[in-house]
């Protein structure tokens, strides 16, 4: 089941994104501000916060966060997408991805872009998003630091919605 995330959640997606051991402090700490922002003002359409339950009322066991890119017509990003490290390889991702989709689709949305890193330990990301209908749009090397590209994904939505 996939519903909106809960304030009372906030820690534990906090200390989830940590534990997956893909990101450093300051993206832990970004995941934290972006929560932040999102309870204070939740009906702000900056964020769209989701979560992964295996049952109602049950804690979440992944999440994504995404929302409309800033200046762009039909632009999406998808900022987050974590997954417990318990429950990796269970199908969350993708099914967080497919509601995101969904959901896109009814905003009308033309596009979505992701990003990810160039390391090796993303390979896996990297082949997620490529097994889901991503190409591949850009890639910078030795952007976040050297050693450590940035590789950006596009999927394109149609014109209609069923």
């Amino acid at each position: 089941m996939i519903d909106r995330v809960l304030p009372q959640e906030q820690e534990l997606l906090v200390a989830c994104t940590r534990a997956t051991g893909f990101f450093n402090s300051d993206e832990v700490e970004s995941v934290r501000r972006m929560l932040d922002e999102y309870f204070e003002t939740p009906d702000a359409d900056e964020y769209t916060w989701i979560a992964f339950r295996a049952e109602p009322g049950g804690p979440p066991l992944g999440f994504a966060c995404y929302g409309p890119a800033s200046l762009a017509v039909g632009t999406y990003d998808l900022y987050w997408i974590v997954v417990d490290r318990d429950h990796q390889d269970k199908k969350i991702g993708s099914a967080l991805l497919e509601h995101m989709e969904h959901d896109l689709c009814l905003r009308r949305a033309r596009q979505v872009y992701v990003e990810t890193s160039d390391k090796p330990q993303y390979a896996p990301t990297r082949a997620f998003y490529e097994r889901r209908g991503y190409a591949l749009a850009a890639h910078f090397r030795d952007y976040y630091e050297v050693g450590d590209g940035k590789v950006i994904y596009r999927k394109l939505f149609g014109e209609t919605v069923k």
